[in-house]
């Protein structure tokens, strides 16, 4: 599967595509569980501005498929804690479940 990813400070966000090994999505928040933050990466974006401005040309280089595993079991497209979707898109959690160190969670989940 194809996972987009919008959190341009993860250490597995390479061109706008997730290079994680596997993708984990917690079943209450569908929060994305592999996200990790990377300071490095922070400050390049908050210095240079946004990633995917940068990194326009390199999305299509760098799309592979990933494995992911979803335990968010209201969304439509679970089917077993197997996504059927084509693909997915990670981004900020949204701003109501949002505490301190916020992270990532699938923009693509859809309320069965």
């Amino acid at each position: 599967m194809e996972i987009r990813c919008r959190k341009c400070e993860c250490v597995h966000n390479t061109g706008c595509s997730c290079r994680a090994k596997a993708v984990k999505i917690c079943k209450d928040t569908a929060d994305c569980e592999t996200y990790s933050k990377d300071d490095l990466k922070e400050s390049i974006i908050i210095e240079n501005g946004n990633i995917f401005q940068v990194a326009e040309g390199l999305v299509a280089e760098n799309t592979r498929n990933v494995p992911l595993v979803c335990s968010a079991t209201e969304c439509l497209f679970n089917k077993k804690e197997n996504c059927i979707a084509n693909g997915i898109l990670v981004a900020d959690t949204p701003p109501v479940t949002r505490g301190e160190g916020y992270g990532a969670c699938c923009a693509t989940f859809c309320n069965s």
